[in-house]
Formats: structure tokens, sequence, C-alpha cells
């Protein structure tokens, strides 16, 4: 992996912060949206709603910040990064919908094998703490790849 300059450092990790922070508090929106006034939540719906969650994350982790990283490229206020052959789409709309849809796939399926496991119905409020950590969580691993790959884009 190639190293990062301090100012492509202090790029990855400001943007990656700033992701996470929004992204759980979209998380905490949608769930309140989707779950408030239920005492009970069963299992399989925290589960299916994974999927859309997962997604959109996915899906603006890697559009805005790719735009932001691209404009600070062309402006010069960031260097590129050499970088091997890119494993993910060079266009804007095909990485982010890659990305997106491994995220919602890998989201699911990890949700499928831990959240019946913590208990048979959970209450709005855990709900509400998953979801947060879980949104707060895939932007934090997701984030910082997107960054190093919108840093080498030419």
């Amino acid at each position: 992996m190639t190293p990062l300059s301090p100012a492509q450092t202090r790029h990855v990790r400001r943007e990656t912060l700033i992701s996470i922070a929004i992204n759980a508090a979209l998380s905490a929106l949608f769930c309140v949206l989707v779950f408030h006034g239920r005492s009970l939540i069963a299992p399989r719906e925290i589960v299916f709603d994974a999927l859309p969650q997962s997604f959109m994350i996915a899906l603006m982790t890697t559009i805005v910040p790719t735009l932001l990283t691209r404009r600070r490229l062309r402006s010069g206020s960031l260097e590129r990064i050499r970088s091997g052959p890119a494993l993910l789409p060079r266009n804007l709309l095909g990485r982010a919908l890659v990305v997106a849809a491994l995220a919602a796939a890998g989201g699911f399926a990890l949700s499928a094998l831990i959240v019946p496991r913590i208990a048979a119905s959970w209450s709005f409020e855990a709900t509400l703490i998953f979801k947060v950590a879980y949104g707060g969580l895939l932007a934090s691993l997701c984030a910082p790849i997107l960054l190093r790959t919108a840093l080498a884009d030419t």
C-alpha cells in the first residue's frame, strides 16, 4: 500500500470522521422513521433493514468523499498517490453501485448471523443504538478505502 503524505493522511482522517458522524446521524434518523413508536422489534426486521441501510451508507460514503477528493486533487490542494491497478471502477456511479451492492450483501449476511443471536426481540432503544453503531462502523470501514481509491484517481 502506498504511504500517504501528512496532508493526505489528514484528508483521509477528517473525511472518515465526517462520514462516520453523518452516517451515524442518518442511521438514527431512519431508525426513528421506521421503528419509532414500537416497543418490540423482531430481529428479522432489523436484519432486512440492514439491506437498505448498508446500501445507502456505502453509496453515499463512496459518492460524496470521492467528489470532494477529486475536487481537491484538481485544485492542487492534494496530491495523487501512485497505486497499482484499480480494483473498483473509475466511473463514480459504477464504483458507488459496486461498493453499495457489496456492502448491502455483507451487511445483510452479518446481521442475519448476529442479530437473532442477541435477543428474541429488541426494544426500540436497543435497535436505535445498534443502528447508529452499525452506521458509524460501516462508514469507518468504507471511507478510508474509498478515500485512498479516490486519491489514486487520474
